[in-house]
């Protein structure tokens, strides 16, 4: 790895168990349920992204598969009016979370509750309130719904965890089928690669009009057979495992930045085959959200990773060996957002195998408060850190014994302009507001314990410092001052030594320009010399500005890149060419990387 590598490297899841003799099950009492009470959630959010759903209910029982929480999700409200008397929730984790150990360190033999039901106007009865996106349910009306109900809803991935049959009579795995509602799906291309196995695999559909319980018809489990989008099944397992389908996620199953600028999340194929993965972004189905200004980091051939324009309609392709992870990157750009304004929009994603498996996420990002400075605006407080430099023999810098680390401050108005501060003070007022001013003594006028921030790279003679020749922020910066001879903190300068006393060399007169070219070639010259300073930041790969990176395309609260700092005018540096009486001012280079973060939002120091 070179050094300019090296360098860009630090800047880059019952009531009763579901009794089945092969003809009928066994019925179960809804009302002797155990008593645990789902609280309703508010899916309904300031912030939130929705997808649009439709239900439509047959005569007696109905296995439905929700894919998103209904933002009317209490049950009293979504079924009102309607001929449903009992709705049953399937936790199809039930086997594993509620497993208890007694004193003695050993588990404690209980049924596990596989239901949550509602009965309507029967709290007694009742151990849920609420519909959950992502799960199954089984819904008995008294009469077919002559219209479908329509309704939005915040999506949710589909979770399932599966118990082995063999050997368990009557228990099966109740399955939502995750796909377009309107398509049919082959059943043994949807669950083939799940953990029944294929060859002795039952599958069930559920209906029936005994209020009692619901019937099972078996279902030829092969290529014909067909499933429903949105609906349920019941399955027979050949082993235990978590198992969604053939498209999951490791971890988050959603993109939620809060109010953070980046967000990921992982996909996972859990098939036994290769699968393609069609990602697609999508509008809000509520038609009030709008979808944030989004950027997908993706690699190129080479490996390298940059950023992308991701827009509403904008698809992209996965391809995923069995087990292997696939993990999107995001980045919102919050210079583009509207201040007060929420973002949302959904993630969908579609299996192009013959599972014709789909799953939708939401996409959320926190709103801008409203009185937030425009990014960039404000104080950004940091440092650089130089970690080669060159000699005065050779101008290219080489890798040093160690690193230089020096506290920088740079300043953005209200107008983009960009200045090199050696120091600044800064408080809060009594209204609650950061104010940045020029002295402290001007901060103590109207802040309460104010503090001074200072930098020793600059000197205390030019504590301002506008940026030339490149002058925008997240893009490139630079910044030139001298320190004069006459500065208090020349670095040639030791007040207190006698033959440093700023005089010319035969210790007479008043001090000299040190940049008059006379004064290099005359017999009487200057002892003291002024020294250039050029800093140079970028916000660029490897130093180029043709080569974008990460932070000039996502504005972020913290931000980094290449530091470039020249020093000129030293005096054992100084050559005069005798014949054309000019002087070539030879200068050392130092290469490293900054670190900025932004500590207040004022457009002024006062």
């Amino acid at each position: 790895m070179n050094l300019e590598q090296k360098i860009s490297s630090i800047v880059k899841r019952n009531c009763q168990s579901l009794k089945r003799n092969f003809s009928t099950f066994q019925p179960f009492n809804f009302s002797t349920c155990a008593s645990v009470i789902v609280s309703a959630m508010c899916a309904a959010t300031a912030n939130a992204a929705h997808i649009a759903e439709t239900m439509t209910l047959a005569k007696g029982w109905n296995a439905i598969y929700l894919e998103s929480t209904p933002t009317n999700a209490v049950c009293e409200d979504f079924f009102a009016g309607t001929p449903v008397t009992r709705v049953a929730s399937y936790y199809s984790d039930a086997y594993t979370s509620t497993r208890q150990i007694a004193d003695d360190g050993t588990e404690i033999a209980q049924k596990p509750v596989s239901y949550h039901v509602w009965v309507p106007g029967d709290e007694a009865a009742s151990t849920m309130t609420a519909l959950v996106g992502g799960r199954v349910y089984l819904i008995y009306a008294t009469e077919a719904w002559k219209t479908p109900k329509p309704f939005l809803g915040v999506p949710a991935a589909p979770q399932q965890t599966w118990r082995a049959t063999s050997g368990d009579t009557g228990f099966m795995n109740l399955v939502g089928v995750s796909a377009d509602t309107d398509a049919l799906v082959a059943a043994k291309a949807y669950f083939g690669e799940g953990p029944f196995g294929t060859a002795s695999g039952v599958a069930y559909q559920i209906g029936g009009t005994n209020s009692a319980a619901p019937t099972f018809l078996p279902m030829t489990f092969g290529s014909t057979s067909k499933l429903h989008g949105g609906k349920a099944y019941a399955l027979t397992a050949a082993k235990d495992g978590d198992w969604p389908g053939v498209i999951g996620f490791s971890g988050v199953s959603s993109v939620a930045f809060g109010s953070g600028d980046f967000a990921s999340v992982t996909l996972k194929n859990f098939g036994t085959t290769n699968h393609t993965f069609r990602v697609t972004i999508v509008p809000s189905a509520d038609g009030q959200e709008i979808v944030p200004p989004l950027m997908r980091k993706v690699k190129d051939e080479h490996g390298d990773e940059s950023w992308t324009n991701v827009t509403a309609g904008v698809s992209w392709d996965v391809e995923l060996a069995p087990d292997a992870l696939g993990t999107q990157k995001f980045a919102v750009k919050r210079a583009d957002m509207t201040p007060g304004v929420a973002y949302s929009a959904v993630m969908q994603i579609e299996d192009l195998g013959g599972t014709q498996m789909r799953v939708r996420i939401p996409v959320t990002v926190d709103e801008k408060p409203a009185d937030e400075a425009a990014f960039p605006i404000g104080l950004w407080a940091g440092y650089i850190q130089m970690e080669a430099v060159s000699s005065l023999t050779n101008a290219t810098p080489t890798a040093a014994a160690g690193k230089l680390k020096m506290n920088i401050l740079v300043h953005v108005d209200a107008n983009g302009g960009a200045r090199l501060l050696q120091r600044v003070a800064a408080g809060v007022d009594a209204d609650g507001k950061m104010r940045l001013f020029k002295e402290l003594e001007s901060a103590k006028a109207a802040c309460e314990n104010p503090r001074r921030l200072s930098s020793v790279m600059m000197s205390v003679d030019t504590p301002v410092v506008a940026a030339s020749a490149h002058t925008t922020f997240g893009d490139q910066l630079q910044f030139a001052w001298t320190v004069d001879a006459k500065a208090r903190d020349n670095p040639f300068r030791h007040a207190w030594h006698p033959d440093h006393d700023g005089k010319t060399a035969d210790y007479s007169g008043d001090v000299v320009s040190g940049d008059d070219l006379a004064n290099y070639v005359n017999p009487v010259k200057p002892e003291l010399w002024s020294v250039t300073n050029t800093l140079y930041l970028s916000w660029h790969k490897l130093n180029n500005p043709t080569e974008d990176v990460d932070f000039e395309h996502n504005p972020n609260e913290v931000t980094a890149g290449f530091a470039t700092w020249t020093v000129g005018g030293l005096i054992s540096n100084r050559q005069i060419d005798a014949e054309s009486n000019t002087v070539s001012d030879g200068q050392i280079n130092s290469i490293g990387v900054f670190y900025l973060k932004r500590i207040a939002d004022a457009g002024v120091v006062e």
